[in-house]
Parts: C-alpha cells; structure tokens; sequence
C-alpha cells in the first residue's frame, strides 16, 4: 500500500484521551444550594399615611420583594399646589416625616429606593392633599380675681390681723398654642404676680419635658414647657408666698381641644387647693 501507515482503533483511542482530560477539567460544577441574587421590586406603590396638617407625622407604606432583602432609602419633597416637581426636603430621610409651618400650602410625595447589590429600583408616591395649618383653640380667658372679702366685726378672741390676706396683686397664669390630634403645642406659658412671691410648676403624665420647676419670682415664662405636650399631661401651677393666700392653677392637655383650665387658692402654702369663694 506505499508508505502509508493505518491505525488501528485502539490507537485512536488513545489519542483522544488527552483532549476529553482537557474538557472535563474546565468543566465548574455548581453546589445544589447555589441561586442567582433576586433583583428588588416593588409589590405596591409607596403611599403616605396621615392628615397633612402641621404637627402630624406623616408615613411612607410600600411593600417589595428581593433577595437578598433589600435595603431601602426615603426622600421627603415638597411639591407646589400646581406642579409636580418635588424639591427634596433637606434631613428628611426617614420612613416618617412630621409636618411643620415651612409646610403650609404645599403637598408632601416621597420617594423610595431599594438595593440589594443588584440593579437599584425607585418608585415615588403620589403627593398628598395640601398641608394646612394647625388649628389655634381660642385664647383661654384669664381669672378674674375674687372680690376682697366684706369686713367682719370680730366677736372672738381671735383678732382679725390672724387671717392671711390675698396675695396683691394676685396671680395671673396665661397660657397660648395651638393644639393637635395627639396634644398641644404651647407657645406662651407665664405668669405675672406679686414681688417676693414663689412660682412652683409640676409636671404629671408621660412625656413631661421636666418634673417639677421652681422660681423665686412671679413674673416669669415658664420656657420649659413652651414646646409640645401629649395629651394626658397635667401642669400645676403655683404662686405661693409666706402669710398670704396663694392661687393654684392647673391645665390639662387634651386631643383636638383647648386645655381644660382649673383656678384654685392656697390658704396657705403646702395645703389642698380650694375655691377662691371658700374663707
């Protein structure tokens, strides 16, 4: 047959066993365990949750899928009554946003972002009503102090110099805000009375900003509980001074109403409050 030289079959073989060694090898098996990463998808559009009236706190709803969970990022803006461009709300970065004054005559949107490392998705809400200012209660009328008591003639031992007089001129408290769906944002809290009179103010219920306060003066504003008071929280005020018939008054912060005010006298200091009418 010439010079040619034929293989047998085994030969083949053999030559081919190298190159199925260099395919197997390049071959990765993957464990049973292993899955791609779930890019992050919103289920439900963001929504916002509240009345958008100053002093409430808004909150952003949306509900998402991913995996691994998805991490997810909030943008407060602030939108004009006629357009629906957004400036972003500078801080405002949480899932709840607490309106302010800055607020009035504008709607709120948020806008919510997720990422899990994948491909990041956002989604904005539908802006809401337009924010309107907190209503003012009316302003809470001050006392009118009692009329000086009618003289009696003195038919004991007792001589009439041994009952305390009323403080002059006697206190006034006064009080102003506006309130809220959830309490009352005090702005004004003073008090106006005598030289040499002590003022005491004592705070009762969750959320009091301080416990008890008192000063050596009577014309003071009480600066610490000029600020929002939860509903539930009772101030007592007094204005005592040594020798003289004192004034006790007392607010209780209420929901979507005026405080509701009670005016007292101390016949003496550290005694129970009783009615101005009362000797």
């Amino acid at each position: 047959m010439g010079g040619r030289i034929l293989l047998g079959m085994s030969a083949r073989r053999r030559l081919h066993v190298p190159v199925l060694l260099a395919v197997l090898s390049a071959v990765v098996w993957l464990p049973a365990s292993a899955r791609a990463d779930e890019e992050p998808a919103f289920i439900s559009r963001p929504t916002i949750q509240g009345d958008p009236v100053v002093g409430t706190a808004l909150t952003a709803v949306a509900t998402w899928t991913g995996d691994p969970t998805p991490t997810a990022t909030y943008r407060w803006g602030r939108c004009p009554a006629t357009s629906n461009i957004c400036p972003e709300i500078a801080g405002a970065t949480s899932p709840q946003y607490v309106l302010r004054a800055a607020d009035v005559g504008y709607r709120l949107a948020v806008e919510i972002t997720l990422d899990n490392d994948t491909e990041p998705v956002t989604r904005t809400s539908a802006a809401t009503a337009v924010v309107r200012p907190a209503t003012v209660p009316p302003a809470v009328p001050e006392p009118t102090p009692p009329p000086p008591a009618a003289p009696v003639t003195v038919t004991t031992t007792h001589s009439a110099a041994s009952r305390p007089a009323m403080l002059r001129p006697f206190p006034v408290v006064r009080i102003r805000g506006f309130f809220a769906r959830t309490g009352a944002r005090i702005t004004l809290l003073s008090v106006r009375g005598p030289q040499k009179a002590t003022v005491s103010a004592r705070c009762v219920g969750r959320g009091c900003p301080v416990k008890e306060l008192t000063l050596p003066t009577a014309n003071v504003r009480l600066h610490r509980f000029e600020r929002f008071l939860r509903a539930g929280i009772q101030l007592q005020i007094r204005v005592t001074r040594p020798g003289r018939i004192g004034s006790y008054t007392s607010f209780l912060i209420r929901s979507r109403k005026a405080p509701l005010r009670t005016d007292r006298c101390l016949p003496s200091r550290g005694t129970k409050p009783v009615p101005c009418s009362t000797p």
